[in-house]
């Protein structure tokens, strides 16, 4: 039996999601103490280049869609994976605070163009059968990457420095790209005269999702839930700071923070197939559920083995913004009106993690304690659970939520 083209193009995506968010983002934790150690910074001024770097992502993620109709997909990636590639290999020559920020403001515009917007919608494009299973899939790779690199960055800043770890983390950015680069693919099916992966099927059992309208309440409160999830999330990157200050190894605070790229990975496969049984208002609720018994966990923080589950715990975050998010937004307002809806769910996260990315460094500079970080986290998942359970509420949405 003939495989469809789409796995392949899911194959690119899951290296797209794994470079964007995977390297980009889930292993910067590592670089944190490090760094502003060898340089003499507060950990909150070295952190402040991943806000902007997210800052720069929330705003580039706005116009995703326009610069996709109007300037070649291939040639706008390929530019956009160069810039990433040598604004992370920059990383390694820079020393001063401005350096890093800048830096931060390339590879945010860089990769938000090949992020998690571009993924959804080509993912959205190509499947119709199977759509959360593998937006859950490609999302998921973000933790593998961010699990899988975190220990063997620590391990290269160990026995090397952070400057030629930098420079690893470039050359495997391009390596997980070329993939997206390489496979002859358009963005849209319908382009090379192609039926989406379950047409059929789709077409005969469901709805046009152009005819969804788009609620303005619940727009907002998708907006607010993506943006608290995305700041909670943050918190994983700084767990090997959260260890040291525990006075525990940076063997352990790095496993920590892999710990949670695994809670990421297991989040994001499950809530797909959770979604297809109870529903996506219930798959979420269940993901901040286990979030809030993680802070919780954190909290306590003794013995080892309550860092350990909550940490792990604590990387359903992810799932939350990854995958969730998307799947809410998607069931809630459909495919046509996605591309309008969707970047500003995407602006929200980013914002909010550029927010959580120098705050909760400036807050353990200031009081010598994550614990006050964790606990405003605490308070916006309880915020969230509100905000879903609300939404969950609107008649006129649940209806047309196949």
């Amino acid at each position: 039996m003939k495989i469809h083209k789409a796995w392949y193009i899911l194959i690119a995506m899951c290296g797209l999601i794994a470079a964007s968010i995977g390297i980009s983002i889930n292993t910067s934790g590592v670089f944190y103490s490090v760094v502003a150690s060898s340089l003499h910074l507060y950990r909150g001024s070295f952190a402040f280049h991943m806000t902007i770097f997210s800052m720069v992502t929330a705003i580039t993620a706005l116009f995703v869609p326009s610069l996709l109709k109007k300037i070649n997909f291939k040639l706008l990636l390929t530019i956009a994976v160069l810039l990433a590639v040598l604004g992370t290999a920059g990383m390694a020559l820079a020393s001063k605070t401005w350096q890093f920020n800048l830096l931060g403001a390339l590879r945010g515009f860089a990769t938000g163009i090949f992020s998690i917007v571009t993924v959804t919608m080509i993912i959205n494009n190509w499947f119709i059968a199977k759509n959360g299973l593998t937006t859950s899939l490609a999302l998921a790779f973000s933790g593998i990457m961010g699990a899988t690199f975190s220990p063997i960055f620590a391990i290269i800043i160990e026995k090397t420095n952070w400057q030629f770890a930098y420079l690893v983390e470039a050359i495997v950015i391009l390596l997980l790209t070329l993939p997206a680069i390489l496979i002859p693919y358009k963005l849209d099916p319908a382009e090379e005269k192609r039926a989406p992966y379950g047409q059929a099927e789709e077409t005969a059992t469901t709805v046009n999702p152009g005819s969804r309208k788009i609620n303005t309440t619940a727009l907002l409160l998708l907006i607010v839930f993506s943006a608290f999830v995305a700041y909670s999330s943050s918190m994983t990157q700084h767990l090997p700071g959260y260890a040291g200050s525990m006075n525990y190894s940076i063997e352990l605070g790095a496993n920590l923070l892999s710990l949670g790229m695994i809670g990421n990975i297991v989040s994001k496969l499950l809530v797909g197939v959770i979604s297809d049984y109870m529903g996506i208002v219930k798959a979420t609720l269940l993901l901040i559920s286990a979030n809030i018994l993680a802070c919780i966990l954190l909290i306590i923080g003794h013995p080892v083995a309550l860092l350990i589950i909550g940490s792990f715990l604590f990387g359903s975050s992810y799932g939350l913004g990854a995958v969730c998010s998307p799947l809410l937004t998607l069931k809630a307002f459909g495919k046509n009106n996605y591309g309008k809806t969707f970047p500003m769910m995407s602006f929200a996260g980013n914002l909010g993690a550029s927010i959580a990315f120098s705050i909760i460094g400036y807050i353990y500079d200031f009081t010598s304690s994550y614990i006050p970080a964790i606990i405003v986290i605490l308070l916006m998942l309880i915020a969230t659970v509100l905000s879903v359970l609300f939404i969950g509420k609107f008649p006129k949405i649940i209806r047309k939520i196949p």
